[in-house]
């Protein structure tokens, strides 16, 4: 016999390419921030191919327009301008320029109408979360909101997932993944937590299912059926 599925308790979501498309808001702060520094700018579908790693890998690979760009590729000082740069402007653009997907704003109320947990787990820098949540009228939604910089590691390294159970306090087998990348998915298959992977966000250009979540999802609105179902 099967063991029993356990019910979930808790959802924890992803941010950009997930809850909404950030691209054009942060891409337009990395045309500026490259400008600034008398640099070429790659174009937006590059920069939406190279989001997901966190801010200074997106820097790293738009200075150089490579996905594969390390630290040691750049001039330590030009970096760090940048970097400096990006992050000012971006707080600057935090509030325009993006938009949520179809059918988030309505399934996160439903599901914490029903008692359910929420959570938010991405590798966006930790300052950005809250003024972007405000933005977003979604701030009173979320029970923890970790970004990086809090912890030592990111996705798909799973500490940020256990530490927002432990917080909660919720086992991880009654926890939800939510997201639109490997990161995600492995993450929560690292922590022994479900995922929900979401075919039309940032995944370098990758299909989501051929990275094995427990559900593929081109809908955010079907979460409902998964976690009441």
């Amino acid at each position: 016999m099967k063991p029993a599925v356990q019910k979930i308790e808790l959802v924890i979501f992803d941010l950009d390419g997930t809850l909404a498309d950030t691209v054009p808001q942060i891409a337009l702060s990395v045309k500026r921030a490259l400008e600034r520094n008398n640099l070429p700018f790659p174009g937006v579908d590059r920069i939406r191919g190279f989001v997901g790693n966190g801010a200074d890998r997106l820097i790293q690979r738009s200075i150089t327009n490579r996905f594969d760009a390390t630290e040691s590729d750049i001039d330590p000082e030009l970096f760090q301008k940048v970097r400096r740069d990006y992050f000012e402007i971006y707080m600057d653009e935090i509030s325009s320029n993006f938009s949520l997907f179809p059918g988030v704003r309505e399934t996160l109320k439903d599901l914490k109408k029903h008692g359910i947990k929420l959570a938010i787990a991405t590798n966006k820098p930790d300052i950005y979360i809250k003024p972007w949540l405000k933005a977003a009228e979604l701030e009173s939604i979320f029970d923890v909101t970790v970004g990086g910089g809090i912890l030592a590691t990111k996705k798909p390294d799973p500490e940020i997932l256990f530490h927002i159970c432990r917080k909660l306090a919720v086992d991880c087998s009654k926890a939800l993944m939510v997201g639109d990348s490997s990161n995600d998915v492995l993450a929560a298959r690292n922590a022994g937590m479900r995922s929900v992977g979401l075919t039309y966000g940032y995944n370098y250009s990758k299909p989501i299912a051929s990275f094995n979540p427990s559900y593929v999802l081109d809908d955010f609105s079907k979460i409902i059926e998964i976690v009441l179902g």
